[in-house]
């Protein structure tokens, strides 16, 4: 805490000094006032602990320098009281801002413009006035307007100053992008201000304002604060001194001329530091946009998936670096051509539909297709895909576009139900014929029975038992080799005569079952009979049986199906018709409703 009182007692006592080396007569004042600009902006990057103890140091130091001055006790400490009262002013009326690149931001400008260059000038005027009175060499008005002005200007031109040496950011005109070009405004400045102000033949004045405005629309803040300084410290000096263009008008006294050295110098500000305010806006925009950009640019990068603009027609607007991983193509390949153009052809029309529903609502799509490589080679991508508001009426909107390669993930899928259909396969199909198997058939019968649950009773379900004669004897003589293969045959030419809605599954060893949908009881007697002369068709020699073929024993059942129970018991008629079949000779077809199925005329081998 005392090194900071320490630091303001020097600030204020120095920088007093060096404004009183200004005073042109005994009892005049300054025509820019240094000490409250600087210590106002010094004030403002301290925390708010501190401020305290450095504008005390500051008053002490003032109140010391003012002394030395030959200012008698009441005066210096007048001048001294009016100074904190216009720097503590200011500073309740600009709380929060710590860098001049704050101040500049043009609503906190306008701000500092009305606290610090009029409302705390006018406030220390008034006091300084009303303390001083009488004391004051010239007119009352000219003291409070000098006054007021000089004051203003030092806030005005110090305190930018002051908050750039001790937020660093005086470091920028250090930077290598912009050191030379600095040097270079900065050297203008200087030489445009000493020609001015040396010569006393030509009123040049107005050549000041090229170089300022150069300062403002191309240099940084530090270097447009900096130059300003540099024309203060130039044409100041010379003017007090007898030179430069203001000595070719006869004002009356050296307080106006002062004066109007002051007005010139609020003039070239007006022009200079609202092109810097906008500036530093129009830069700070810049940079967020150049900052924005690049972080884009690393989550773009960096980014599993390709980011994409679509034209409303489709076509590549953008294409992030990502696509040459992905893809494998230059992002400038793609600029132009059509989307579709790289969709596999049985893709197309579904990722068409969900473009343009994307393009017609605000809502994200997604669509899963392939899309073709560089080396030709198709990949399995997901997209998500979004419409980007469009300013232009009439004009279909853009469309944000996203690839990822799904290529492995899909393909792992397929993969994955392969190995399920084959599970499936193993679990539900006979080895031995290709048939369904009985684990299969107690499967449909569940779904077929949940089924007509949920409809109305009555709908017609017949089945059908069928099994081979003799087909022990058929392994004895044949071995059993051969009665596998004919099982096999025996179970394709079942398959053969059914219709493609019906259920063939071979029930265990030689004996196969059809389920039947909406089928009548005449139609199902017929089917089974077809069934049988089929097999009996194929003539295939069974030296075990004494019909000398291989023929099948049948028992049909059929009826209304609304309950387990219903199913149960038909499946168990028709295991009973099929033995009534064997015993009954064998090679025929037995219902359990009527008896033995009308006789078909056999297939002619012929």
């Amino acid at each position: 805490m005392l090194r900071i009182a320490l630091a303001g007692f020097v600030a204020g006592y120095v920088l007093l000094v060096v404004s009183g080396q200004l005073k042109t007569m005994a009892g005049e004042l300054v025509a820019i006032w240094i000490v409250d600009g600087y210590l106002l902006g010094h004030s403002m990057v301290l925390r708010r602990r501190n401020k305290l103890a450095y504008l005390a140091g500051a008053f002490v130091g003032v109140l010391l320098g003012n002394l030395t001055g030959d200012e008698t006790l009441y005066v210096a400490s007048s001048f001294t009281f009016a100074g904190i009262v216009e720097t503590c002013s200011a500073a309740l009326l600009l709380q929060g801002v710590r860098s001049a690149g704050q101040l500049m931001q043009p609503r906190v400008f306008v701000r500092f413009l009305l606290a610090g260059c009029l409302i705390a000038p006018i406030l220390s005027g008034m006091v300084a006035v009303v303390l001083l009175q009488g004391i004051f060499t010239s007119h009352p008005f000219s003291s409070f307007s000098n006054w007021v002005i000089s004051d203003a200007l030092g806030f005005l031109i110090f305190t930018p100053v002051s908050l750039v040496m001790h937020s660093d950011e005086w470091r920028t005109l250090l930077e290598p992008g912009s050191r030379r070009k600095s040097a270079g405004l900065l050297a203008l400045t200087a030489i445009v201000a000493t020609v001015v102000f040396m010569d006393t033949s030509y009123v040049g004045l107005y050549w000041m304002l090229p170089p300022l405005a150069l300062l403002a629309f191309y240099a940084e803040l530090s270097t447009v604060l900096v130059g300003t300084l540099l024309f203060i410290c130039i044409s100041v000096p010379l003017t007090i001194h007898g030179t430069g263009p203001l000595w070719l008008f006869p004002f009356p006294s050296m307080q106006d001329r002062i004066l109007a050295l002051q007005l010139f110098t609020v003039a070239a500000l007006s022009i200079v530091l609202p092109i810097t305010v906008l500036q530093t806006e129009r830069n700070a925009l810049l940079s967020a946009v150049t900052e924005g950009q690049r972080r884009f640019r690393n989550l773009a990068e960096r980014s599993e998936e390709v980011l994409m603009e679509l034209s409303g027609e489709g076509a590549f607007q953008y294409v992030s670096p990502r696509a040459r991983a992905v893809l494998g193509y230059e992002p400038e390949m793609l600029r132009g051509t059509l989307l579709l153009g790289l969709v596999h052809q049985n893709d197309q029309n579904e990722l068409q539909t969900v473009l343009r529903r994307a393009a017609a609502t605000t809502d994200e799509q997604s669509a899963q297709y392939r899309l073709r490589r560089a080396d030709g080679a198709f990949i399995w991508v997901r997209s998500f895909v979004v419409a980007m508001p469009s300013t232009t009426p009439g004009v279909r909107p853009a469309l944000a576009f996203t690839v990822r390669d799904v290529d492995s993930h899909v393909v792992a899928e397929h993969r994955r139900m392969s190995d399920e259909k084959r599970l499936m396969d193993m679990a539900f199909v006979d080895g031995l014929t290709g048939l369904h198997n009985r684990r299969y058939l107690d499967r449909y019968v569940e779904q077929l029975l949940s089924s007509r649950l949920d409809t109305v009773h009555g709908q017609p379900v017949t089945v059908i038992f069928a099994d081979i004669d003799y087909f022990k004897n058929f392994n004895d003589s044949y071995g059993h080799q051969t009665g596998d293969d004919c099982l096999r045959e025996v179970g394709q030419c079942i398959r053969s005569t059914l219709r493609s809605s019906d259920t063939l599954a071979r029930y265990g060893g030689e004996e196969f079952v059809v389920v039947l949908e909406n089928c009548g009881q005449e139609e199902a007697s017929q089917i089974a009979e077809f069934i049988r002369v089929a097999v009996e068709s194929l003539t295939l020699d069974h030296g075990g049986s004494p019909l000398g073929h291989v023929t099948l024993s049948i028992g049909v059942a059929h009826g209304d199906i609304g309950s387990k129970a219903d199913l149960d018991g038909l499946f168990v008629s028709a295991d009973s018709a099929l033995y009534v079949a064997k015993r009954a000779g064998r090679n025929r077809v037995m219902t359990a409703w009527d008896g033995p199925a009308p006789t078909v005329r056999p297939f002619s081998a012929a």
